[in-house]
């Protein structure tokens, strides 16, 4: 029998260049926080906390209203 070490996980990092970028689409008319994050491959609620630690507040849901 033979046993094989599984890969660890590791964190990913962003650059803070990268975060702004993100960011800052969000700010586009039209661009949802999620599509944002799918087309970039992170999670949206990741994106929404970077929104937050900076000060900006991620925009509402409209379907909501």
């Amino acid at each position: 029998m033979t046993i094989t070490q599984q890969p660890r996980r590791t964190r990913r990092t962003h650059s803070e260049a990268f975060k702004r970028s993100l960011i800052e689409a969000c700010g586009e008319p039209g661009a949802s926080v999620a599509g944002v994050a799918l087309t970039d491959g992170i999670n949206a609620n990741q994106l929404r906390r970077w929104m937050r630690e900076r000060g900006i507040e991620p925009p509402e849901l409209s379907c909501l209203y």
